[in-house]
């Protein structure tokens, strides 16, 4: 019997965001499919081209609505500024049960909000540490957290969790 990796599905919300192409960027043409959603179109569009250009292996789809990309996807990325992550929390919390939501913020811990907001969600939480391609991952699934950790350190980061 031949066993078929599945590849898995980060959605990256914001991912025109200066973070979110970054990210967009170093996942391509890793074992993943990207899911690059943002409401602005065109430099939706010219992310992509550049990616697909740049690595021609990568799997790449765009979208603009945040709830359809979201759904797909086993991995939500949130790159959006802290004031939009209760809003887009609130519009993907029915397609992020049992999904790993990740945070992109410089706050030193989690909102309670966003937790109260996707209860049924692993949250895990990215910081930039002091030096470039430095994040350190924490959130409540140790699992969730493992996750995150291989996929970035996958994708040239050098990942400390911190178990909260």
């Amino acid at each position: 019997m031949i066993k078929m990796s599945v590849k898995k599905t980060i959605a990256i919300v914001g991912a025109t965001e200066n973070k979110g192409a970054e990210f967009a960027n170093k996942l391509a043409g890793d074992d993943y499919r990207l899911l690059l959603i943002s409401n602005d179109s065109q430099k939706l569009f010219y992310l992509s081209e550049s990616i697909v250009t740049n690595k021609p292996e990568a799997e790449v789809d765009t979208l603009e609505c945040v709830k359809d990309g979201c759904w797909e996807a086993d991995v939500i990325l949130l790159s959006v500024s802290p004031s939009e992550e209760k809003a887009v929390a609130g519009t993907i919390k029915e397609v992020a049960t049992q999904k790993i939501v990740v945070i992109v913020s410089d706050e030193r811990t989690l909102s309670e909000d966003l937790q109260h907001i996707l209860p049924y969600s692993k949250l895990v939480k990215i910081s930039f540490g002091f030096y470039p391609g430095e994040i350190t991952i924490s959130g409540n699934d140790e699992g969730a957290n493992d996750e995150i950790s291989a996929i970035f350190n996958q994708a040239g980061y050098h990942s400390t969790i911190n178990q909260s």
